[in-house]
């Protein structure tokens, strides 16, 4: 009986150190110690962003004044077109 009992207390034992190993190694705090040492960029590896990466609106892109004929009727047709259009803005 105490060989049943000693069995069962090694492999509760070694249940409770494998999830602890486990959990250790799932922790925040290995992730926050693989965040200290950056990878080493390589060929393979793709460039990361630069920080405060956004992408750019409108009103970031130079207007080009100088339009040509076609650019302007374009332009016109349009806005022709968005005011036949029924669409609910702002609904």
């Amino acid at each position: 009986m105490s060989t049943q009992s000693t069995k069962h207390s090694t492999i509760v034992s070694a249940a409770v150190a494998a999830g602890i190993v486990l959990f250790s190694l799932l922790s925040p705090a290995m992730a926050a110690s693989d965040q200290n040492n950056p990878a080493v960029l390589t060929s393979h590896s793709p460039w990361l962003a630069p920080i405060g990466h956004r992408q750019p609106a409108r009103a970031d892109v130079p207007q080009n004044e100088v339009l040509s004929a076609w650019e302007r009727q374009q332009q016109d047709l349009d806005v022709e077109l968005d005011r036949k259009l029924v669409i609910c803005r702002g609904c």
